[in-house]
């Protein structure tokens, strides 16, 4: 999807080095899918009543960088719904990543391209360049909201390890994009043919897909699809759904349901609990390509992991001394005249939080303080 061209060389600036430079072929799919990635970051696909009347921060796409491959990602502003866009035949000219709002003037140029219009693209540490027959505009870093960083994060520990799970041709993924529902719903994806059907029950080959109805942001794409596959683990409540498109992909993966935004799991409290030195991973600069399996370099302007609410309070908890072994091998938590019970193997706690999550969305913090603190003796 990518072409390089040959251009004046710019006057050399270290502080600002050129990512990629090149057309986007074909124009209008490229226009498009980034139209794609910018209505994924403005739409809200939950709304809890306490910010009903709250303005919320939003961002665009990042670019990421990394010599063979250009890469812009996004997250709603409800963090439920990630998306990718994956230039596959990469033009870059060199590493790093950075995050722009696609603004109203972007926005109209972009739609302005069609068929094989030409699209060029510069991207920089400092933002990118939009040019089209009709213009050009250029776009200003922003700040990333820590929402996105703790929601790479998530995602990433959410699909690795995944496995294709069903590959569709373009007449059968066309067909079910269609099809897709249009209101909030619990539902899974079941073989159909050479195609797939909703249903409201599981089965053996079923395919988590409650809330698809967040899908339908990609039915722009609808007529340049090749193919469809889509992504996921045995035990996992995530799948993510690849769309195959000329020389690019892109990759749309759902939290579990609406309501659930990815800045909220806890995919890697265990781990970080632990004492994992792997700040990379959680602090959202390690991407996961679910569909080569590999990871890929994501450098986030801020390399910090915003902090995470269950994980500090466990850590209170363990330096406070309440958290008690018990003869029978589980451990109480006493602290402000609350008494919890907790044991490791397998793993409950007599919280609130345990008996509505258990462990899909992460541990409570009284299983991670008795982890820790199991973990030191």
């Amino acid at each position: 999807m990518i072409t390089e061209i040959l251009l004046e060389p710019a006057e050399e600036n270290v502080q600002t080095p050129v990512l990629f430079e090149g057309f986007l072929e074909p124009g209008a799919q490229a226009a498009q899918a980034l139209l794609v990635l910018g209505k994924v970051a403005r739409t809200r696909f939950w709304m809890p009543p306490s910010m009903v009347n709250r303005l919320i921060a939003e961002s665009d796409p990042v670019f990421t960088a990394d010599r063979t491959t250009l890469r812009a990602e996004s997250f709603s502003p409800c963090c439920g719904v990630y998306a990718r866009l994956d230039l596959l035949e990469a033009g870059s000219t060199g590493e790093g990543c950075t995050n722009v709002d696609l603004s109203e003037a972007t926005r109209t140029i972009l739609a302005g391209v069609v068929a094989r219009d030409p699209l060029h693209l510069t991207v920089r540490g400092e933002g990118i360049q939009l040019s089209t027959l009709d213009g050009h505009n250029d776009e200003s870093r922003v700040p990333l909201p820590d929402r996105w960083v703790a929601g790479f994060a998530e995602v990433a520990a959410v699909t690795a390890n995944a496995v294709k799970t069903a590959e569709l041709g373009k007449l059968e993924t066309r067909a079910f994009l269609r099809r897709l529902p249009t209101a909030v719903g619990r539902s899974w994806a079941v073989p159909s043919g050479s195609g797939l059907r909703l249903t409201s029950r599981p089965g053996p080959a079923s395919i988590p897909a409650s809330g698809l109805h967040r899908l339908r942001v990609i039915e722009p794409l609808i007529r340049f699809t090749q193919g469809m596959s889509v992504y996921t683990r045995p035990d996992s409540e995530v799948a993510s759904w690849v769309l195959q498109l000329e020389r690019a992909r892109v990759v749309v993966t759902l939290s579990p349901e609406a309501s659930r935004g990815f800045s909220g799991e806890g995919g890697w409290l265990n781990a970080l609990a632990a004492g994992l030195d792997a700040p990379e991973l959680v602090a959202g600069r390690a991407g996961h390509d679910v569909v080569d399996g590999t990871w890929f370099p994501r450098e986030l302007p801020s390399g910090i992991a915003p902090a995470n609410g269950r994980l500090a309070k466990a850590r209170e908890l363990v330096a406070a001394g309440a958290v008690r072994l018990l003869p029978d091998g589980g451990y109480e938590i006493t602290r402000s005249g609350s008494v919890q019970r907790v044991r490791l193997s397998p793993a409950g706690c007599t919280c609130a939080w345990w008996a509505k999550h258990q462990e899909s969305r992460g541990p409570c913090s009284h299983v991670l303080a008795a982890r820790m603190s199991a973990a030191e003796a």
